[in-house]
């Protein structure tokens, strides 16, 4: 999506959330006393959508504060309190005059922003990278479309742990680009250093009054705004002291910061592997295996083990990625060998087909819709196909497969994320998350289309003492080994819950019921 036609869809949500049309004045910061005599730096901040620049200004006096540097701050105002693409141009030239005028002398210009000024922000630097030295995004990041070619100017990027807009999840899919698989990742914590606050919310990087759209999503905060404004300024200076004379106590406090980072992300990550998350890397499909691509899913692979059910014997599954609706050529599960006898000694060998499906609005890539599969299409081997192939005789097939397998399966997904999740983030969801609950397996749908086309269903519901629960109920489909269709015999296909899904609810979505800023 352009950015014009990301402005428009902006601006009706912006309409359908009540906002107006609000004009007021640029803001020019002149460095804080004390602090004339040093090298002087320039601070040009890109307000957030319907957010006034004047609700910047304790952040930005605290970074004056904590730099050690002069720092003239600018925030140019839009029209509706609004960045656009075909303004901001326009608003950085004005606003750098008004700094100059003012008795700026430097031309050592960083440029921040918040929010949606970030997504115009770096598309501006792109066409503009002589403009300054650095770029630093608050409750935002360098969009996907910037990973295929390198981006030109030095970035970094700060999340929120409880931002209801900007997720954490998409903040920890630029840490995994910009920093665990950076091909430098020493020079990767100058140039594109990504942190996260935790406790920190979307609408702490600013203050005052809190926009309609803003207060109607975003969680609650478990830090002090004044916390929060240190923070995320200690970070901003520290960028700005490496990106000026790389001092080394500035990149050793980017170094820390991404530690804990680092740290903090690890379940989320391990998550999102464990789905095969396209946006990692893309799916094999029909290109040969490369470290480019994505064999498989290494859920399904679970799966696949959950499903047939050995308790002596072993099944080991190698997934693959593919459309599950292609049919030249068709992709179907397979079981490799047989054994004799269910037994330690028998190792079955199979092969699955999985394809992951993502919310069409994430293509946006705004950051605030899931990030993760919202389904993971499974094509797995039937429990009485797996068990006769392991040596088991006259394997029942209602006795095998009758029961809601799907279901067991994505329960050991939400028991997965649960269990990995960090402890705070575990504690605060069984506090105020509402949990989700497996529903029996919707089914079977054994007309292919049907299966594919069915999507596994998330449904508010109530518990029995009332409270709200979130219930995820599979869609699946099932063939015994006799089978009339030979081609179909011996399947048992499910809709899976992913665990990065499972566990983006519980750091996100599943708190916005109980925990969201708008709940008493």
């Amino acid at each position: 999506m352009s950015m014009a036609e990301r402005f428009v869809l902006c601006a009706v949500l912006c309409a359908l959330a009540g906002w107006s049309p609000v004009i007021g004045d640029d803001v020019v910061l002149k460095p804080v006393a004390g602090k004339s005599g040093t090298k002087e730096v320039g601070l040009v901040f890109i307000q957030g959508a319907q957010i006034e620049p004047k609700q910047y200004l304790p952040l930005m006096q605290e970074a004056q504060k904590a730099s050690p540097f002069a720092v003239w701050v600018g925030i140019p105002e839009f029209a509706f309190d609004f960045p656009e693409p075909l303004d901001i141009s326009g608003g950085v030239n004005r606003i750098l005059q008004s700094m100059r005028d003012s008795g700026m002398k430097t031309s050592k210009i960083v440029f921040a922003a918040h929010s949606l000024g970030g997504t115009m922000l770096q598309d501006y630097l792109n066409n503009n990278q002589q403009a300054g030295i650095g770029q630093i995004l608050l409750g935002s990041y360098l969009l996907r479309k910037y990973r295929t070619v390198p981006y030109p100017v030095p970035t970094l990027t700060i999340g929120g742990e409880l931002d209801g807009l900007s997720r954490v999840t998409r903040i920890m899919e630029a840490y995994y680009h910009r920093i665990l698989h950076a091909g430098d990742q020493q020079a990767a914590v100058k140039t594109f250093p990504v942190a996260v606050v935790e406790g920190m919310t979307h609408m702490q990087f600013a203050s005052g009054d809190i926009p309609p759209f803003v207060k109607l999503h975003d969680l609650k905060p478990e830090i002090s705004y004044d916390d929060a404004h240190r923070a995320v300024a200690s970070l901003m200076t520290a960028f700005i002291s490496v990106r000026i004379d790389g001092n080394s106590t500035a990149l050793s406090v980017l170094s820390h910061a991404i530690q804990n980072t680092d740290n903090f992300l690890k379940p989320i990550i391990a998550a999102y592997e464990l789905e095969g998350f396209y946006n990692f890397k893309k799916p094999c499909y029909d290109d040969a295996p490369s470290p480019a691509c994505t064999l498989g899913c290494p859920w399904t692979e679970r799966a696949q083990q959950t499903m047939g059910g050995l308790r002596v014997a072993h099944l080991n599954d190698t997934d693959t990625f593919h459309p599950v609706w292609q049919i030249n050529p068709i992709h179907l599960p397979h079981i490799l060998n047989n054994c004799s006898s269910p037994t330690s000694s028998c190792v079955l060998k199979s092969i699955t087909v999985s394809q992951c499906v993502y919310d069409e609005m994430d293509k946006l890539d705004t950051g605030f819709i899931p990030t993760s599969a919202f389904e993971i299409r499974a094509k797995l081997k039937s429990r009485q196909a797996v068990m006769e192939a392991a040596g088991y005789q006259n394997v029942n097939f209602n006795t095998s497969d009758g029961s809601s397998i799907c279901k067991v399966i994505n329960q050991q997904a939400y028991t997965w994320a649960l269990l990995n999740a960090g402890s705070r983030t575990a504690e605060r969801f069984q506090t105020v998350g509402v949990g989700m609950v497996m529903g029996e397996d919707k089914g079977p749908y054994n007309a292919g289309p049907l299966w594919i086309w069915t999507p596994i269903s998330f449904e508010k519901g109530k518990n029995e003492t009332g409270g709200v629960i979130q219930e995820v109920r599979s869609v699946m489909m099932r063939t015994p080994v006799d089978y009339f269709i030979k081609a179909s015999a011996g399947f048992h296909y499910c809709k899976l819950l992913s665990p990065a899904r499972a566990t983006e609810w519980m750091y996100v979505d599943g708190l916005r019921t109980y925990y969201g800023i708008n709940n008493s």
